[in-house]
């Protein structure tokens, strides 16, 4: 598992009695923050994680009397070296055993002290049979009802909003109450790659926890098909432009993804410009590779959270490249 000191930091918070109800799980998508905040809830809830209690020779079976031999060749059995004389010894397992009952519900999502909550599930996304990207207020009222109901094993309910960018600006203002006035042991992790797309009096909220990319990011095969056919269209004329954008499949996520790939592309170009990188020589200045990075994400807001065409937006990066 990644991630390892924003972990620790928590588990440190818990096992203190500091641990906040709130937390803002923030960096770019797909480097394993929901798996982390997933690794959180384990912690609390884990049920595996115990003391074993080794027991110590007593003084006369470590002198050899009462059958020295047979003794030993237990210890040996048991711990692969003689035990000595002294206190027993209480070990440790692991925290969270990811191997006990709870874990592996946790991991699954089945737990019953944990929602999760994905844009998939909104009114929209199953009226329209398609994730329309949106986290509505009937999904924060769930987790309102979720958290008023007395815990199944009398710890901690969780809930993990998934993509929480998504919610749109009704359901955040319904989720103030919940943030100000939490009931008991409650935890909330919100997992956003655009914090900035929040309103303030939700950041403001949350304690955020900032988590970085733990390897250099390997796009997909999907991923690579789209950069390779959008690097000629690139240095194209404008009406080759247009022609992409007129016979690309736009439908579902797919202009999230060629957002996504474009934006990764010019952030590579951006470190190779500024050295931070190695690479070829590009024909794009600092300058250009900022202002195509904003109109990226600028385009991937209005597409979230407004009904703008993909194809118009996808007609204005092009032009922008």
């Amino acid at each position: 598992m990644g991630h390892k000191k924003q972990l620790e930091f928590l588990t440190s918070k818990f096992e203190h009695g500091n641990l906040g109800h709130a937390y803002l799980f923030s960096g770019q998508e797909g480097i394993g923050k929901k798996a982390a905040a997933k690794e959180l809830i384990k912690f609390l809830n884990c049920s595996g994680f115990s003391a074993v209690v080794i027991p110590a020779l007593r003084p006369a079976e470590a002198s050899g009397e009462g059958g020295k031999a047979g003794i030993q060749g237990e210890s040996e059995k048991h711990s692969g070296s003689p035990v000595t004389a002294g206190d027993d010894k209480r070990v440790m397992t692991e925290k969270p055993c990811r191997k006990c009952i709870n874990c592996q519900l946790i991991e699954k999502e089945q737990f019953p002290d944990l929602l999760v909550i994905n844009s998939i599930n909104s009114e929209s996304s199953i009226k329209n049979e398609k994730d329309m990207m949106e986290i509505d207020v009937a999904q924060v009222r769930q987790i309102n009802n979720f958290l008023s109901l007395t815990s199944y094993y009398g710890g901690y309910k969780a809930v993990i909003i998934n993509n929480a960018e998504r919610l749109n600006t009704e359901a955040q203002h319904c989720f103030l109450k919940t943030l100000e006035e939490p009931k008991g042991k409650t935890l909330i992790i919100f997992i956003c790659s655009k914090p900035e797309i929040l309103l303030p009096t939700v950041v403001s909220r949350c304690q955020t926890i900032t988590f970085f990319p733990l390897e250099v990011y390997a796009a997909t095969s999907e991923e690579q098909q789209v950069l390779r056919e959008l690097l000629p269209v690139m240095g194209s004329e404008l009406a080759a432009k247009f022609n992409y954008a007129k016979k690309a499949n736009l439908e579902g996520n797919n202009i999230n993804v060629i957002l996504k790939v474009l934006q990764r592309y010019f952030r590579n170009l951006m470190l190779e410009n500024i050295g931070v990188a190695e690479g070829k020589h590009q024909p794009y200045s600092l300058e250009k590779l900022k202002k195509i990075i904003s109109l990226i994400e600028k385009l991937h807001r209005q597409l979230s959270f407004t009904n703008a065409s993909p194809k118009l937006a996808l007609e204005i990066l092009l032009m922008e490249i």
